[in-house]
């Protein structure tokens, strides 16, 4: 369905989980600007630093990139309004390592803090394939299951509307780099769509200029009304419908 403003205040408190700096916006950028906009309090966890790949060595060399991506980081949720935010302390592409048990002692004291209604995470698949993504969204069905006050856990999606622009990402940035293709769903089987208002869409094409060390090539090749084909809607499918 498609999503207005009092069905995202119907999401409440929302806790987005994710893996590297550049995931929450990516996935999550819009529905973040837009229930920050109507009071919601939204949090964000962030697993790793994001320290292990880099475009561009002379630049970002890996030494420094976690701290790099650290300040990005900081500075897109600004733009996007959301105010509560917290790293734990996994190293880059190292998630998939980590017990259920540890993931539970690192993630429950902040589910009981926020006591979140909603969890945005990305699906079994990770989207990309990428091992940490997986981890992940596997963290987010054991705290979800652990809750007292169980949320409801989505799954960021991609739909067949935006084949063509993520094909093109994907052949010149590798953006599903762990897959044959990208995975899509069609917009009907989704339970909620979000086509992000210019106003907002121009939020989240702020916070990908301000993390140059991810976006900075992207945003170069493709001028802006391109991209607010390619990642101006957000799509989300229920953990438990998800096929």
């Amino acid at each position: 369905m498609g999503l207005g403003v009092t069905d995202i205040a119907s999401l409440g408190t929302i806790l987005g989980v994710w893996a590297h700096p550049d995931d929450e916006t990516f996935c999550m950028g819009g529905l973040m600007a837009l229930a920050a906009a109507n009071g919601q309090t939204v949090v964000c966890i962030t697993a790793t630093k994001g320290e292990a790949g880099s475009q561009d060595a002379t630049r970002w060399p890996l030494d420094t990139l976690g701290g790099t991506r650290a300040i990005e980081l900081t500075t897109a949720l600004q733009i996007l309004g959301a105010k509560h935010h917290h790293w734990l302390r996994h190293a880059d592409g190292d998630c998939s390592h980590a017990t259920d048990e540890a993931a539970l002692a690192e993630l429950m004291p902040l589910v009981e803090k926020y006591q979140p209604d909603t969890i945005i995470t990305f699906p079994p698949d990770g989207l990309t394939g990428h091992e940490d993504h997986k981890a992940v969204c596997h963290w987010a069905g054991l705290i979800a299951a652990a809750a007292k006050k169980p949320p409801q856990v989505y799954y960021a999606v991609n739909t067949t509307d935006e084949a063509s622009y993520l094909k093109e990402l994907d052949d010149k940035f590798n953006f599903f780099f762990n897959l044959d293709q990208p995975v899509l769903h069609d917009k009907a089987t989704c339970d909620m769509v979000l086509d992000l208002p210019p106003e907002i869409f121009d939020k989240k094409y702020r916070a990908f200029q301000v993390m140059p060390s991810q976006y900075e090539n992207l945003l170069q090749s493709y001028p802006k009304d391109y991209l607010a084909h390619a990642f101006g809607r957000e799509s989300y499918i229920l953990a438990s419908k998800f096929k």
